[in-house]
């Protein structure tokens, strides 16, 4: 059995690689785990035809063979919005239900499956993300490789890299996990403690290269899609963890 976990996608997005997204869809998997963001917003008119496409490929997918869809910052939330909020657009859109977390067996242990969302302490600075993202959008215009340095010493200056990955390794031990695999940075990772816990984060799909999770025969590794179509082992980002 093949599982893929991808995760910010970020359908709707100026940047983001709808075409490198459909490739691979396109290939030979299982199942399929969007582990958060999978829209930027639930502004449907901000989409495209790659958007739909993707969106169209999801559908088919839930039907025929296995979806799950992790909610992530962008998607909404289970608290704010009962009744027909954001979650059950999105989930009925793509013709499945919206969890908050997977649990994920795999040959060398139990994995928890979340965004990670929770573990970020900027996203209570509201006005900070709001100016950041106008920031990056208006320069993404003028110049995309400028926007993408950008974006990424603001989320390694302002600790978010560093928080979800500190968060998510106690929050998954306690609970008995041997790893977890999250999302919500846009930089993948593949790192272990002293003690073996292991770390993944599985990237984006808004820049390049693409990132995500591909398990097969039982074991979990991080790829790149290229714009051959070809799967390549990523090279993920390096920081301390926790113990």
């Amino acid at each position: 059995m093949i599982t893929l976990i991808l995760s910010d996608l970020h359908l709707g997005a100026r940047n983001s690689r709808t075409d490198l997204l459909s490739a691979l869809l396109r290939s030979d998997f299982d199942r399929l785990i969007l582990n958060g963001d999978t829209v930027d917003s639930l502004n449907f008119q901000q989409f495209r035809r790659g958007d739909w496409q993707v969106v169209e490929q999801l559908r088919g997918i839930a039907r025929e063979r296995e979806l799950v869809l992790i909610r992530g910052n962008h998607d909404g939330w289970t608290e704010a919005d009962p009744g027909f909020g954001s979650l059950d657009v999105l989930g009925d859109l793509l013709g499945t239900e919206m969890h908050e977390e997977y649990e994920l067996h795999a040959a060398d242990g139990r994995y928890l499956v979340l965004h990670g969302d929770q573990f970020d302490r900027t996203l209570n600075l509201t006005w900070v993300g709001h100016t950041a993202d106008w920031c990056y959008h208006r320069i993404q215009r003028m110049s995309r490789p400028t926007a993408r340095w950008l974006k990424g010493r603001v989320k390694h200056w302002g600790g978010v890299v560093a928080s979800v990955k500190r968060g998510a390794i106690p929050h998954a031990r306690t609970r008995g996990f041997s790893g977890v695999i999250t999302g919500h940075t846009h930089y993948c990772d593949d790192d272990q403690t002293a003690d073996g816990f292991r770390y993944m984060n599985t990237g984006c799909w808004v820049d390049w290269p693409c990132s995500y999770i591909r398990v097969e025969d039982g074991h979990a590794r991080l790829a790149h899609w290229l714009d051959d179509r070809t799967p390549r082992r990523a090279q993920p980002v390096r920081l301390a963890l926790a113990q």
